[in-house]
């Protein structure tokens, strides 16, 4: 059964998903076409800046077009703007009105948040995954797009100004450290941005105070039995990749169950998974030193975060799912080399190909849909339960912090009638 189709799958109502979650599914099954989705944003955001330009656009007798847009060193404090069409003075003026003449002196006391922000987000798009990308996009619709402060000039924005705002904002959304770390990298990066264009001379927003434990909402961990898979679960799970992967379920993407298995003995990410390269298996250690980025598909030669490449012990069962995979390919005499679960050389589909297949086993296994991540969750409890040392653990699922390990991957894999015997165990 091939799982590459972009067959529409239904979501129950009381499944509880991520927005980067939701985006993801609905473009891998055909719902949404982000270059529509993109195409109409450009239309909608032009529409927008048209109606804030306060000069007519008129044709001249010439048969060329022409505006005027706001411009102080210019006689009568605006600047004449003349083309061929119509549409290539809408394009100047949007132009104007978006910031992509921020760095023309003549220009930046009228930059605006949201005229700097095409220009910032292109250049932060050169150092971060593009799945972060898809979230600031989202924040900054959510929160900034429509908000008046986005729309003043930077240059007039005022420390109490910013601090009023925030607050309010923080209080309308109800916030919790999570969402306020999203909604605050925005305008901190943001502006630390117009300060290295000399746009303005010093961040007012590194002077706003937000008392976290007073004014933010706090944070509860998620259920365990939301984050990560019990034992009997894990089991049930590799036992139907193992049987789909003989049954040849998946003709297309066979070595998907494969690495579906490989995942839960591991601990990689997803995006991992699919870069998997037999030249990163060294006897029993898998060296982690490539991922496939999300949506673009590229390839790029480092891991997420800052940890850098790292080294994964590969217990037995592990090493048999790589082994299965040379002997397949054996068997269709393919050579033994590149991705290893990648059949065709294209890891993007491998990618969403993993994540559809660990929703799809577990709505025919009948038990709560989860995604590969919390199959990584599930290796980081696994390992803590059976006495691995902290540490030891952070370094092999590559975080930098042991916080991070123990405050979001940390979680009971037991049921109910487990904890209630460890429990009776223990008090005893």
């Amino acid at each position: 059964m091939a799982m590459t189709n972009t067959s529409q799958q239904k979501m129950p109502a009381s499944a509880s998903f991520s927005d980067t979650e939701i985006l993801s599914y609905l473009k891998n099954n055909g719902t949404i076409d982000l270059n529509g989705v993109v195409e109409d944003m450009a239309r909608s955001r032009k529409e927008q800046l048209l109606q804030q330009h306060k000069y007519a656009i008129t044709e001249r007798s010439d048969g060329r077009w022409q505006t005027y847009v706001p411009d102080e060193s210019c006689r009568n404090g605006r600047r004449l703007i003349a083309k061929s069409t119509k549409k290539k003075v809408e394009d100047a003026v949007c132009d104007y009105y978006s910031g992509i003449d921020a760095h023309n002196s003549t220009d930046r006391r009228y930059i605006t948040m949201k005229g700097l922000y095409p220009l910032w987000i292109e250049y932060k798009a050169l150092h971060v995954a593009e799945n972060t990308i898809l979230r600031i996009q989202k924040d900054w619709e959510k929160y900034y797009e429509k908000s008046d402060i986005a729309n003043k000039p930077i240059v007039s924005l005022t420390k109490l100004e910013i601090d009023a705002w925030v607050h309010k904002m923080i209080r309308d959304h109800s916030m919790n450290k999570h969402k306020y770390g999203n909604f605050s990298l925005i305008i901190r990066q943001l502006l630390d941005y117009a300060v290295d264009s000399e746009i303005i001379e010093r961040n007012p927003f590194l002077s706003v105070k937000v008392d976290k434990k007073r004014v933010l909402v706090p944070e509860k961990k998620k259920a365990d039995k939301t984050q990560v898979f019990t034992k009997d679960e894990e089991t049930r799970m590799i036992e139907h990749a193992w049987t789909a992967y003989e049954n040849k379920e998946n003709y297309v993407q066979e070595f998907v169950p494969l690495a579906l298995v490989f995942m839960f003995y591991t601990g990689i990410r997803v995006g991992e998974a699919a870069a998997i390269r037999y030249e990163d298996i060294d006897g029993d250690i898998l060296h982690v030193r490539r991922m496939v980025t999300y949506p673009s598909g590229k390839i790029i030669d480092r891991t997420k975060g800052t940890f850098g490449d790292r080294e994964i012990p590969l217990i037995p069962v592990a090493k048999e799912v790589i082994e299965a995979t040379i002997v397949r390919r054996q068997e269709k005499g393919k050579p033994v080399e590149g991705y290893v679960f990648c059949p065709h050389d294209t890891p993007l589909n491998t990618y969403t190909s993993i994540q559809k297949t660990f929703t799809k086993y577990c709505r025919e296994l009948g038990i709560l849909e989860r995604s590969s991540h919390k199959a990584r969750k599930t290796v980081v409890s696994s390992m803590l339960d059976n006495g691995l040392n902290l540490n030891t653990v952070r370094q092999i699922i590559g975080h930098m912090d042991e916080k991070t390990t123990l405050n979001n991957y940390c979680y009971d894999r037991s049921d109910e009638q487990e904890r209630y015997e460890k429990m009776a165990l223990a008090l005893s």
